[in-house]
């Protein structure tokens, strides 16, 4: 099944070989956290203009190719939005040379999947090391080859497919109408942002072939992808068979990057819709620094000390102490256009008005005392934890460091990334809570409320 992503932080690596996926060695994550060393890598650019990287590790037999294209549904242009994530559904119907990708991977004991965000589209592929020459054919294949195996019953066929995904994940989900609401409550029409990564029904039913191939040619060139290649191979046949199969690859020019105003208050302060629900929900947005912006990573040590464990401020104070809500989730959600979110659900007879306000009112104490060092400190180390722990699968090495090159253009990774949390402090801390929510209009309120 592909994924859609909506956000940075919740993006996950789905593997399926077992034993061999599931640690790369203690020593390794000991390693980083230790010495701060950054993972090795070689690099270099094709001569269609793609960014390659190598990251051998000869732990274990594994080997994963991750690609990252610069496109999203930032890209999406009016009538034809969610055409990002429908197209990384047509990436999977093969060409004329490999008709199955599913079957051709998985025979060899190999699975792949894929994501698609706001900002980004990015496939992933992990397999036992003697697949390797057969990964890098089957992805530069078709990335060479899918416009020209393209039909319109390809396309039919996957926009069903997206459009009962969307039912599923949206229309017919408990709450799922407040996800498709929430980018018109934070961006104003017109804004690269406003609409859903899975589009509206209208535009999906509205794709043309010809829009297909448009958007391939435009979006799906080499130079417009970081490919990492990590896990155990040797480096000089790595490169090689890298450009054996991508680098006959016809280059064409990288698109423009979308341009955007970064928002500081909401397009709308609060909306109220309905649902098929039983109980009322309360979701809270701000917007946040951008992903690796200062803030951003405060935010994220905020988001654990207001929603991380039983004793969290809100966890202890809503579900357990004042028995207001059931649960109480917060998130930095870290991407270009970054957003902080409280979401609360309240116990039979709450008030919504009622959690709002004892929300506010812990968000207000924080503002007026705010946090204790043994907390701040506390965080910080399950944060780092948590951050090394998710590097010990090959797969999760490969897609974090191209996350961190898409984002930051920088290859210091986790080194760069994990100091941000390092330098982080309560000072630090305070600075980007009084600049994001002392403002009143700076907050954005969606109620989901039972139909009537």
């Amino acid at each position: 099944m592909r994924s859609l992503d909506l956000r940075r932080g919740a993006m996950v690596i789905w593997l399926s070989l077992g034993v061999l996926l599931s640690v790369l060695t203690a020593a390794n994550a000991r390693e980083i956290r230790t010495k701060g060393m950054d993972i090795p890598y070689e690099s270099f650019v094709l001569d269609n203009g793609m960014q390659v990287f190598l990251l051998v590790d000869r732990s274990l037999p594994v080997v994963a190719l991750n690609m990252w294209f610069d496109v999203g549904s930032k890209n999406e242009r009016a009538g034809r939005t969610g055409f990002a994530h429908l197209f990384e559904h047509l990436m999977f119907m093969g060409t004329e040379r490999v008709p199955d990708i599913d079957l051709l991977l998985e025979s060899g004991g190999g699975s792949n999947n894929a994501s698609t965000s706001n900002d980004v589209t990015n496939y992933y592929t992990v397999a036992p090391e003697n697949m390797l020459e057969r990964l890098l054919f089957i992805e530069a294949d078709r990335l060479a080859n899918l416009a020209s195996s393209m039909t319109s019953e390809k396309l039919d066929k996957q926009r069903e497919v997206v459009l009962n995904e969307r039912r599923q994940m949206y229309e017919n989900q408990p709450y799922g109408k407040a996800w498709l609401e929430m980018p018109t409550l934070l961006y104003p029409e017109g804004h690269p942002y406003a609409h859903p990564v899975i589009g509206s029904e209208e535009d999906i039913r509205a794709a043309t072939l010809e829009d297909v191939l448009e958007f391939f040619n435009s979006y799906y060139t080499p130079a417009n992808v970081s490919l990492v290649l990590a896990g155990d191979f040797d480096a000089e046949r790595g490169r090689a068979l890298v450009e054996k199969y991508f680098g006959a690859i016809k280059g064409r020019k990288k698109p423009e990057s979308v341009q955007f105003e970064r928002m500081r208050y909401p397009a709308k302060e609060r909306v109220v819709i309905e649902d098929k629900v039983q109980l009322p929900r309360l979701v809270m947005f701000w917007h946040s620094p951008a992903f690796l912006a200062p803030g951003d990573a405060e935010l994220d040590i905020l988001s654990s000390i207001l929603c991380k464990g039983k004793n969290s401020r809100l966890i202890n104070s809503l579900v357990y102490e004042k028995q207001l809500a059931s649960s109480v989730n917060c998130a930095q959600m870290s991407s270009k256009a970054s957003t902080f979110i409280i979401d609360a659900l309240p116990l039979p007879g709450v008030r919504i008005e009622a959690l709002e306000e004892e929300i506010l009112a812990i968000l207000k104490e924080i503002g007026e005392e705010g946090v204790r060092e043994d907390e701040f400190a506390r965080t910080k180390n399950s944060i780092e934890m948590a951050y090394i722990k998710q590097l010990q699968t090959v797969g999760s090495r490969a897609d974090n460091f191209n996350s961190f090159y898409f984002y930051s253009g920088s290859t210091a990774f986790p080194s760069k990334d994990l100091q941000r949390y390092r330098d982080a402090n309560t000072a630090s801390l305070m600075q980007v809570y009084q600049e994001i929510f002392l403002d009143p209009k700076r907050r954005a309120t969606l109620i989901v409320e039972p139909e009537k």
